[in-house]
């Protein structure tokens, strides 16, 4: 089954979506009424469509909570070669897509040629950190424009952690995009482009661009395997490092929060990226890792792969 669904700055949740005159005001409601009607055909294989008009949508905050299985839940720029659509936070909205729930065969998401800004984080893909099999995989996050993100954009909110979250989140793609102006005013260092957390393994990150960022702008954490970042450009980075892994021992820090410990990553690749105008120590060494320990109980490097690798 295959549905198209239109959204338009100027439509109405009062509309059904179905064509562009009769277009969606909100995204919310066009993926609620996409996932709605295939969980009610129960078609394992449907394809939601949402084709998204230009213009600038503000304020918009988006949940999608366990998608039916098989679902490809598309959203894309209804013109390819016009005006990129805007969703604009406007500096009061906190995450414009949350992805959850638990693993769902074979459901995937597709975002394509929309520009989102001025968001705390922008995509947040949660899977569930403390239950490694339930998990979200299949999304394609390509051709788009993720501007003034974290804190920069909501002053009045905590620091942000991430432009585009992954939490145990695997097999996903993050291609040719554009990662621009992404800071927090305080806490700045840990705020990330793109964050791999709690076994968010797989992924491939390749041909984006990144600028003006404070934290690193990839940062693995806590059995996070065999992820691969190749042929980006990064810009202005202040952090001293582009790629870097990172776990909490709970056996050193007090503040760690996950109940069953976390553990190192290995696999991960950083291949073939560019780094201009940046930190010096980035520039010369964008790899680090900052917890070489292995904690008790965690696998040992020659169990699941190896640490991440420098330039090649």
């Amino acid at each position: 089954m295959s549905q198209v669904l239109h959204l338009s700055p100027a439509g109405s949740d009062q509309h059904d979506g179905r064509k562009p005159d009769q277009a969606f005001a909100s995204l919310q409601r066009a993926v609620d009424a996409g996932y709605e009607a295939s969980r009610k055909t129960g078609n394992s294989n449907s394809h939601i469509l949402i084709l998204v008009a230009e213009g600038h949508y503000k304020g918009q905050t988006t949940i999608a909570d366990s998608p039916p299985a098989g679902t490809h839940l598309e959203i894309r720029a209804a013109s390819p070669t016009g005006t990129a659509p805007t969703f604009d936070g406007t500096g009061t909205a906190g995450t414009w897509f949350v992805l959850k729930g638990a693993t769902r065969k074979g459901a995937r998401v597709t975002f394509r040629g929309l520009d989102i800004r001025n968001y705390r984080t922008a995509i947040s893909l949660n899977g569930n950190r403390d239950n490694v099999n339930t998990f979200l995989t299949g999304t394609t996050i390509e051709d788009m424009t993720f501007d003034t993100i974290g804190q920069v954009a909501a002053p009045k909110s905590p620091p942000s952690t991430a432009a585009i979250r992954l939490v145990n989140a695997r097999q996903n793609s993050i291609r040719s995009n554009r990662f621009v102006n992404i800071r927090n005013f305080k806490s700045c260092g840990n705020l990330h482009a793109i964050y791999l957390a709690h076994h968010a393994s797989d992924n491939v990150i390749e041909d984006n661009d990144f600028e003006n960022t404070c934290g690193s702008p990839i940062r693995i954490r806590d059995s996070s395997n065999n992820n691969i970042a190749s042929n980006n450009t990064f810009r202005q980075a202040d952090y001293p490092a582009i790629f870097d892994e990172w776990y909490c021992d709970r056996s050193k820090n007090p503040r760690c929060t996950k109940q069953s410990g976390e553990c190192p990553s290995w696999g991960n690749i950083y291949s073939g990226n560019t780094v201009e105008h940046s930190n010096a120590k980035a520039m010369s060494r964008p790899v680090l890792v900052h917890a070489p320990q292995i904690r008790a109980g965690c696998a040992a490097p020659d169990a699941v792969g190896r640490r991440p690798q420098a330039p090649r």
